[in-house]
């Protein structure tokens, strides 16, 4: 079984975005032409997550998430998903003023969550936003 970490490739001409936020319309738009492949693997690393966390996330089987992290143009759902895991992940590295601060916390049962890790949830669209409004909430200081 293979877990190991991915090593983020080189920034391509469409790699996506690091530390802008895209507006929805943009989002469709990126996600409708696809993302490269290789920018799952990317997005793992900012996340600090293996293969297979990634996999989960996608929801998909490692085997999959391999074939098409090599393969030229990801459809438009995991598109989405890749992108707006990039997205909360650049705004987790904001919020916590370090992208290592952040995994950690991505790790760290929550009581708001009923004691789930923020990580557990980001396997839906919905759990992505739940997540992103708790990063509000910590940045504006109502965290409770």
């Amino acid at each position: 079984m293979h877990t190991s970490t991915y090593i983020p490739p080189q920034p391509t001409a469409n790699a996506v975005p690091v530390g802008n936020r895209l507006s929805a319309l943009q989002l469709i738009d990126r996600s409708r032409q696809g993302l490269v492949g290789t920018e799952a693997g990317h997005i793992a690393s900012l996340l600090a997550i293996t293969d297979k966390e990634m996999a989960r996330l996608l929801n998909q089987s490692v085997a999959t998430f391999h074939r098409q992290a090599k393969a030229g143009r990801l459809d438009a759902a995991t598109s989405e998903r890749l992108l707006l895991l990039n997205q909360l992940a650049t705004y987790g590295a904001t919020v916590f003023q370090d992208q290592g601060k952040f995994t950690r916390w991505l790790r760290r049962p929550l009581r708001l969550l009923g004691e789930r890790t923020p990580l557990d949830l980001l396997d839906s669209l919905t759990g992505i936003q739940l997540v992103d409004d708790i990063l509000g909430r910590i940045e504006y200081g109502v965290f409770s």
